[in-house]
């Protein structure tokens, strides 16, 4: 406790003369467990009991427990911090003691219990008056001692303070990209013994139901996507279509539409519905919940769906972090459940998403990712609690801000500023506690508006939050200090009414009895009123007291902000962003949130895990870019010179529909010419889309064609280039057509002589029919007789006459017809009418041919 006393701007109440324990966990010398009542009247009974441990390692001898006390009140609150040190001045009076014969063994323990009228005191005024419990032994040697304090109201009128809760659902980021959380301490967080599940049940102040039941509550809390139905015209995950069909399915009406922005659905909130009343719980102090928005959309992303879940610690960059699948959280989603059914009865106010460092980011001319910070909050606040911030509160990163971040809130709507009295000073001649109220000079348009000012947290209170209440007796320790410091507060001379902000740190993790303690304390203390923050008004201006100094941003937080080195890192990886979201389809802008996370002041003194951090983001960004890919083929032959192949194009994403530009170009384009495509198209989710290229080649051979997908200025989206191998083999079909031609040309050329044979074959046998058909008409004995006798004749190679070798020419031509038909072998009677197949001719060739030379072997057919 020592060790913490000397870290806290307020310190803990035990003495440095007290023994302090040998091991951590182990007990005090000096245990207070309750002091009641936790302020007193003149009909008052104090008690204060508790429990003496021996940590001297020896036995000591009749152990006394005793209270010191002084009969005169602090007169400011800075004599508080310096009596809880304990090494100013002593109390002389003495009080109420309990006496423990006998030994105590090293380690041994004794139950006290101290009580006394407090009219026996002798105490005068309202006031806090310094009071010590102690436990010496039978020497005055001090066993161990608790400083703490005495709230007096006496029979006097009480003063009035009131007194407005800000109670903090704040956490630092526990993601890298959107599915990766960085440890799972978020998810022991929300439950009933975790940091936001007792932050929620005692800012609830009833109790909370943190058991799943068996209704289900994915469903309930409406974290299933809707599944709509298919559209006809779209296709379906995994389906392929072709570049021109994806092209044809988005219509320019539908175009002109989602660029001019769809109509809100009928269920979205109404922004203009000014006539709502504003929340008000029924039971209890009301609180107003500052909330981190980046803290309820990692539970939101916890509550709805696996995740992933890191193993190791990222602080060694060197080293790949485990990973582990998690399903949906049921303890997230019954935070949610039950934080949507509290905070709808109070107000809530959100910082921006993650906490972002406004101040360095508007420093750096980071302005869109300030911008995007606010905008993110509103929108996962509203997502995960199906409410809206209050946008009149602005609540920058602790408690600072300065003209820049003002202007920026402004511009959104705000109007009342929760700071920290570092970031607006009480004024120097000032000797009391100044009200939470403060004017705030009016920025840019708004100067003619609603004036802004500034609702000033107590930083005293907040150290006071701030005390160690989870050992035993440090709770009773802390809630008498923060009746004393109340009191003090309400004490003080000041004109008219004053409101005083307790606002915990956004890490505040208080016991649960300290939580309670002090809300209780809120409405039991007779000094104090609670109130309600969105009703503390600024007063007029004939009203005011110049109690503040003006708006202040300290040198050594401009020096302990994000720094410029750290913020161009973050711009690198901004910078892949925007090229992944450049093929994106619509204003999507899926890792806006993951680096605005990695734009918080939470990594301001955590280098190594931020940069372990980004280094995380950065392979998501690049992995989702790799989704969108052209799937490599099989080598391409060309069986002529020219061809067509196929460019399948998949988009894996899941959610998001992208806008590609193709690009293909050959190696040697003397060797290999690429045609005519389509460039540009649409696919949808899961789908894939196939690109028909024509190929021109004008020299056998293999080529690669290189094909990447590109975004509209023509920026490459993967790093590397797939390859298309093309194989022209058209050279050996070429000879083949060749050959081919010529064949065609002999072929015209033969045509017409077989046809003229064809047809003289053709007469010939239309003449040996007509002859018969005159045989038959003749008489009897005449033509048979004739044609036997010619045939006899011939066959007996006897001669013939003039007039007979005519009539057995005319009829032997009709006979070697005949044998033809019958399948004999006939001579020529004629060369000039039979000429050689092999030699073209044509009827007219007689006329020009040279007549031909007497053959001496010629029986004189030829002539």
């Amino acid at each position: 406790m020592a060790m913490t006393a000397a870290l806290l701007p307020i310190p803990a109440t035990l003495s440095p003369a007290s023994a302090e324990p040998d091991e951590e966990g182990s007990a005090a010398p000096l245990v207070v467990d309750r002091i009641t009542p936790d302020s007193v009247d003149e009909d008052s009974t104090l008690r204060v009991a508790g429990e003496v441990t021996n940590t001297t390692g020896e036995t000591v001898e009749d152990v006394t427990v005793r209270m010191r006390y002084s009969r005169h009140p602090f007169t400011s609150r800075d004599e508080l911090d310096d009596f809880a040190t304990g090494e100013d001045w002593q109390p002389s009076a003495s009080g109420p003691d309990e006496e423990f014969e006998g030994e105590l063994e090293p380690d041994g323990t004794l139950e006290y219990s101290l009580s006394t009228p407090a009219d026996d005191l002798g105490l005068t005024s309202y006031g806090v008056y310094p009071m010590v419990i102690e436990a010496v032994d039978g020497d005055g040697a001090t066993l161990g001692s608790q400083y703490t304090f005495l709230p007096y109201t006496g029979d006097d009128d009480v003063p009035a303070l009131d007194l407005a809760w800000v109670w903090p659902l704040m956490d630092s980021p526990q993601r890298a990209d959107d599915d990766t959380f960085l440890d799972d301490g978020l998810h022991g967080s929300v439950g009933a013994d975790g940091r936001l599940g007792r932050l929620l049940e005692s800012g609830a102040q009833v109790p909370l139901s943190f058991e799943a039941g068996d209704e289900d509550l994915v469903e309930e809390l409406g974290l299933e996507e809707d599944e709509e139905d298919p559209d006809e015209s779209s296709p379906t995950a995994g389906e392929e279509v072709t570049a021109e069909e994806s092209a044809d399915s988005v219509s320019p009406e539908a175009t002109e539409e989602g660029a001019d922005g769809d109509e809100a659905p009928s269920d979205a909130p109404d922004e203009g519905d000014e006539g709502d009343e504003p929340p008000s719980r029924t039971e209890g102090i009301p609180v107003t919940w500052s909330v981190d928005p980046g803290t309820l959309d990692d539970i939101l992303r916890m509550a709805s769906a696996d995740h992933e879940v890191l193993e190791s610690a990222l602080d060694d960059p060197a080293k790949e972090p485990g990973r582990r699948d998690q399903p949906a959280d049921p303890a997230a989603q019954v935070w949610l459940r039950e934080a949507r059914s509290v905070l709808a009865a109070d107000t809530v106010v959100a910082s921006p998403y993650a906490s972002a460092d406004l101040v360095a980011l508007l420093l750096n001319d980071m302005e869109g990712d300030a911008e995007a910070s606010l905008r993110l909050g509103q929108e996962s606040v509203a997502r995960a609690l199906e409410l809206e911030a209050d946008d009149r509160f602005a609540v920058p990163p602790g408690g600072l801000m300065d003209e820049r971040v003002q202007d920026l809130y402004t511009e959104h709507g705000a109007q009342r500023f929760l700071l920290s009295e570092e970031g607006l000073p009480p004024a120097s001649w000032v000797s009391t506690t100044p009200g939470a109220q403060a004017p705030l000079p009016a920025s840019g348009d708004e100067a003619e508006g609603e004036e802004p000012y500034a609702l000033v947290s107590d930083s005293g209170l907040t150290d006071v939050l701030s005390m160690p209440s989870w050992e035993r007796g440090e709770s009773a320790l802390a809630l008498q200090r923060f009746a004393a410091e109340t009191a003090m507060i309400a004490g003080e001379s000041g004109e008219g009414d004053r409101v005083v902000v307790a606002a915990p740190e956004p890490g505040w993790d208080p016991s649960p009895e300290f939580a309670s303690g002090v809300l209780s304390a809120t409405d039991d203390l007779p000094w104090l009123s609670p109130e309600r923050l969105d009703r503390v008004e600024l007063p007029d201006s004939k009203d005011r007291e110049e109690t503040r100094q003006d708006l202040d941003y300290p040198d050594d937080a401009y020096g302990d902000g994000l720094s410029s080195t750290y913020l161009g890192q973050v711009e690198d990886v901004s910078r892949d962003v925007r090229l992944f979201n450049s093929i994106l389809v619509g204003d999507s802008d899926p890792f806006r949130p993951a680096l605005v996370r990695l734009e918080s002041v939470h990594w301001r003194d955590r280098e190594a895990l931020a940069g372990a951090t980004r280094t995380l983001v950065v392979k998501s960004v690049q992995s989702r870019r790799e989704d969108v890919r052209v799937i490599p083929g099989e080598p391409v032959t060309l069986a002529s010179s020219t061809g067509t192949t196929g460019v399948l194009v998949a988009n894996d994403l899941q959610d998001e529909t992208v806008h590609v530009y193709l690009s293909l170009y050959s190696e040697n384009s003397e060797r290999l010419s690429v045609g005519e495509y389509t460039h540009h198209f649409e696919i949808d989710p899961g789908a894939k889309t196939t690109v028909y290229v024509p190929l021109s080649a004008r020299i056998n051979g293999s080529t690669n064609v290189h094909v990447s997908l590109q975004n509209a200025d023509g920026e490459p989206i993967s790093s590397q280039d797939t390859l298309i191998q093309v194989n022209a083999t058209g050279l050996g079909t070429q000879a083949l057509l060749i050959s081919g031609i010529g064949l065609l040309i002999l072929i015209a050329a033969l045509a017409p002589r077989a046809l003229r044979k064809w047809a003289r074959k053709q007469t010939a046998r239309a003449g040996a029919a007509e002859t018969a058909a005159a045989g038959d008409g003749r008489q009897d004995g005449e033509g048979p007789a004739a044609e036997t006798g010619g045939s006899a004749g011939s066959e007996a190679g006897e001669p013939r006459d003039a007039s007979g070798a005519a009539a057995t020419g005319e009829t032997g031509a009709g006979s070697s017809e005949g044998a033809k038909e019958a399948g004999d072998t006939v001579p020529d009677a004629s060369a000039d009418e039979e000429p050689d197949d092999s030699v073209p001719a044509d009827d007219g060739a007689t006329d020009d041919t040279p007549p031909a030379k007497d053959d001496p072997d010629d029986s004189g057919a030829g002539k």
